[in-house]
């Protein structure tokens, strides 16, 4: 069984409502868990910011609205996006014969003494596999496996959680690539779009989303239909789509098409970047328009490990920045759009002099 499906089994019951479901709390609170959380007058991002609220500030939750917390905020009622708020406790009850209480969410910590089924629990926080509890006026560990309750996987997480995901990755599964959201929402801002066989670190696994970090730092989500969640190390290996080979001769149909500063018409005339972006863009891929910005695109691709479809690039000007792009074929070849030369779309070998001289990195796109 793939880990991705075991990881929503053991979640499923905590996070099923995190994304779609309304219910009331009864005499709950909840707190920030950032500095500068927006407060709204209604449950959306396009709604009046009231203000800010801080890092651990408690306040009374009346009601979970989707991805939206309903609470009480300086006497009025006010909206929070759940991710940047959560529960500090919950009501829920054990459905299990003597099950351990544990001293640590561990099965090797000492049992505290035992619960059994229909008995009622406060839980006050959650790891991936363990409830934390208030038993007998002690903290307390519990299996998710024993426990059931409608609002217990939005309680606090406890601070080793992301630990508890350390050797969990996910790769993007997506042939066209993955919106990579700035909040869990399809409503939500595109940070970028990650291409496939891109690795990234997982943060959180929710029933729809999940909360991912880039590698340069950012946290935001992605659709959990998209992403195959892996155990273990990171490969540092980027995927080749299945559809590169299908890229490269696509773009082979259009050798000869004249160079067009600033065309992208694949038929009557494209320069060196519109030739790249025309052809991707018949697969779906939407591309950066320039080379200097078309370089932002994917991730690297070391040259070792160049595959067909990558986009290679060179500094042709002189400059320091990237002014040239083309189609890697394979076999040491690539694919461009010229203004030198044949003034027109052509195959040169990365060898050549120019392309060695000039050759400064690849990205993956697909």
């Amino acid at each position: 069984m793939k880990l991705y499906t075991v990881l929503k089994q053991i979640l499923i019951t905590g996070t099923i409502c995190l994304f779609s479901c309304s219910f009331a709390y009864a005499a709950e609170f909840g707190q920030a868990t950032t500095t500068g959380v927006n407060i709204r007058a209604g449950a959306g991002l396009d709604t009046e910011v009231l203000g800010q609220i801080d890092k651990g500030t408690e306040y009374d939750v009346i009601e979970r609205h989707g991805d939206w917390y309903e609470i009480d905020y300086d006497g009025q009622t006010a909206y929070v996006f759940s991710d940047y708020f959560e529960l500090l406790d919950a009501n829920g009850e054990v459905n299990g014969s003597n099950v351990n209480v544990r001293a640590a969410a561990t099965t090797e910590a000492t049992s505290l003494g035992k619960v059994s089924t229909g008995e009622k629990l406060t839980v006050t926080a959650q790891n991936r596999d363990w409830f934390q509890i208030n038993y007998n006026g002690e903290v307390g560990y519990i299996s998710k496996d024993f426990v059931t309750g409608e609002n217990l996987g939005n309680v606090a997480w406890i601070d080793n959680y992301n630990e508890a995901l350390d050797n969990v990755y996910g790769v993007i599964t997506s042939s066209s690539g993955l919106k990579f959201r700035k909040e869990a929402s399809l409503i939500s801002i595109v940070q970028e779009v990650l291409p496939y066989g891109t690795e990234v670190d997982i943060d959180r696994i929710g029933e729809e989303w999940v909360r991912i970090i880039t590698d340069d730092g950012r946290i935001g989500y992605v659709s959990a239909e998209y992403i195959d969640i892996r155990e273990g190390e990171r490969s540092g290996s980027m995927a080749v789509s299945s559809n590169s080979n299908s890229v490269v001769a696509y773009a082979e149909q259009f050798i000869g098409t004249p160079y067009v500063w600033g065309g992208t018409n694949l038929n009557s005339g494209v320069d060196c970047s519109g030739f790249v972006y025309s052809v991707y863009k018949n697969f779906g891929v939407s591309l950066n328009r320039s080379s200097y910005d078309m370089v932002n695109n994917g991730v690297e691709v070391p040259y070792g490990q160049l595959a067909a479809g990558d986009l290679v690039f060179f500094n042709s000007g002189g400059s320091s920045g990237i002014s040239h792009v083309g189609l890697y074929m394979g076999d040491g070849n690539y694919i461009h759009a010229t203004d030198g030369g044949p003034m027109s779309v052509t195959i040169t070998s990365l060898s050549s002099p120019y392309s060695a001289k000039t050759y400064v990195t690849a990205r993956r796109v697909m």
